[in-house]
């Protein structure tokens, strides 16, 4: 890497006019990522250039902080108005929407990655530090990867949830989908979760807030009891012989009552395929689409 160019970057992101503006999370976060790359550059391989590598350091590490002070006095506002007088859900996606690029309203759009709706949920509901996965991954399991939130402001404007419902996602993770489905609904939700250190954070994030109509489950999702689950999500959650194991458990649940089911990303396409299963419109069958089944009648 060469230090002059990274100076020169670093200058003109400090100089950037948008950088602080209250709703850019996510340049922010691009910044943070240029920064975090600064701090990550071996001294060995720059000794002849040292002192410009010190000053670039210590500029990178004062934007950062500076960065993380101004998201995190943006978070504290948040925080306090979920804890002490949390809107009613509709007042709070009115406040969420300007942070993302999703159009309300416009069912079966493609979501692409991360937006400042993510960067500042994460700030208010999943703060660092992050717990790391403690458990090995049986085969089929995968990584954690969170779900976009413009996902989240689709599904809870698609479902009409009722006082009967009970929302569950399969591969929890930190919590995300859950708490925000329960932020704009009101409906009780559950996660369940395979380890065991994701699901205490998840937790212990929703008790501070005082949900009480979360929960997270630390469980192998082929074994968790779905005996009063109505909705399910799925995003990218398993592969190998686990998917189609949690699918006849879903599918067993099916006997008994109506189901949905929620996916985004790789989980589509197989569930499409189900025969128990019926497509409600508007049907997309790509990847980045939201996808909603629903059970068919025995």
């Amino acid at each position: 890497m060469n230090i002059a160019v990274l100076q020169r970057e670093l200058d003109e992101l400090q100089r950037a006019s948008t950088l602080f503006e209250a709703r850019n999370f996510r340049a922010r976060k691009e910044a943070l990522d240029f920064t975090s790359v600064i701090e990550k550059i071996s001294a060995e391989n720059y000794r002849d250039n040292a002192e410009a590598l010190f000053r670039l350091r210590q500029q990178a590490r004062e934007l950062g902080e500076r960065v993380h002070v101004f998201n995190r006095a943006i978070a504290r506002d948040w925080y306090a108005r979920l804890k002490s007088g949390r809107p009613a859900p509709q007042e709070l996606r009115n406040s969420l929407q300007p942070y993302s690029d999703y159009v309300p309203l416009k069912w079966g759009t493609l979501h692409y990655g991360y937006e400042n709706l993510d960067f500042l949920l994460e700030e208010i509901l999943l703060p660092q530090p992050h717990p790391q996965a403690a458990l090995d991954l049986e085969q089929g399991m995968v990584r954690y990867e969170p779900t976009p939130a413009s996902v989240i402001l689709e599904l809870t404007e698609r479902i009409t949830f009722t006082d009967d419902d009970v929302f569950y996602d399969l591969g929890s993770g930190l919590g995300k989908v859950i708490l925000l489905v329960h932020l704009l609904t009101n409906t009780r939700c559950v996660g369940v979760e395979y380890q065991s250190d994701f699901c205490r954070y998840a937790d212990q994030k929703a008790h501070e807030l005082n949900l009480a109509g979360v929960r997270y489950i630390n469980a192998d999702a082929r074994y968790a009891d779905y005996a009063d689950a109505t909705v399910f999500f799925f995003f990218n959650p398993f592969g190998g012989v686990i998917f189609p194991a949690v699918l006849e458990r879903l599918h067993q649940e099916a006997q008994h009552r109506d189901i949905r089911i929620c996916s985004y990303g790789s989980s589509t396409l197989p569930l499409s395929e189900l025969p128990w299963l019926e497509y409600l419109p508007p049907r997309n069958e790509d990847a980045a689409a939201l996808a909603i089944f629903r059970s068919r009648s025995c």
